[in-house]
């Protein structure tokens, strides 16, 4: 039996990207995973939607979406919304067409919610088969707007002659500290994806394992992407 929750801030921790959920199971992730479930009841602040999905009692999906001023994304679109995460954990594992049908139906609800009450819903697509996938987008009425490498900004208006999204411009541009005899390394993560602070704690792990000589020629410069503005800067 499934069944389908608003997100709030009593569930927002059974979501299963979060401590205990099933997309963490059985993995060994360093960094503290309790950001993901304190970003997200910020962003609820901040007008985050969602839907948390069980199953036979169990937490096995969820989606989530908000106005594209707040979404930390470097997606600009006046009036819209964006899609951001959404992901479903079979209860056989690799089963794809239950992975795939149950996130195109989580979607499918989002666009539901969504029209009529935003201009259009945005999101990034990857040319991958079963993460974000661009064709599963494409059939649910989105189409490319923009395509960096194995990315895309994609688009389904709710109305004739919406604007479309953009990309904000890339500005940044990573620290040269050669002329001072140092290594900078720049890189960037996120409290919303316990996958994005394992990574970036497994660096730190790294860097400081290193011999106290290398470490002090070493800068290391990360950037959190955790808001709208930032993900712009």
């Amino acid at each position: 039996m499934r069944r389908d929750r608003r997100l709030t801030e009593e569930n927002v921790g059974e979501l299963i990207c979060c401590p205990g959920g099933l997309e963490l199971e059985g993995k060994a992730f360093h960094g503290d995973l309790s950001a993901v479930v304190a970003w997200r009841r910020e962003m609820l602040k901040h007008g985050m939607e969602g839907v948390v999905s069980y199953q036979d009692g169990i937490s096995r999906g969820f989606v989530e979406y908000m106005p594209a001023e707040a979404a930390p994304f470097p997606i600009e679109a006046p009036g819209a919304a964006v899609l951001m995460c959404y992901h479903w954990v079979p209860a056989v594992q690799g089963d794809e067409a239950d992975h795939l049908g149950q996130e195109r139906r989580l979607i499918e609800k989002v666009i539901a919610e969504a029209t009529g009450r935003f201009s259009g819903l945005a999101t990034l697509g990857w040319d991958h088969p079963v993460h974000f996938p661009i064709p599963l987008l494409q059939e649910l009425g989105f189409e490319v707007v923009e395509r960096t490498d194995y990315v895309a900004l994609m688009w389904r208006p709710f109305a004739e002659g919406t604007a479309r999204p953009t990309l904000a411009p890339a500005s940044f541009a990573p620290q040269d500290l050669s002329s001072q005899g140092l290594l900078a390394i720049e890189s960037a993560w996120s409290s919303r994806c316990p996958y994005s602070i394992h990574n970036a704690t497994k660096l730190e792990q790294a860097l400081a394992g290193l011999a106290e000589e290398a470490t002090e020629r070493i800068r290391h410069l990360p950037h959190r992407v955790d808001t709208h503005d930032e993900a712009v800067r």
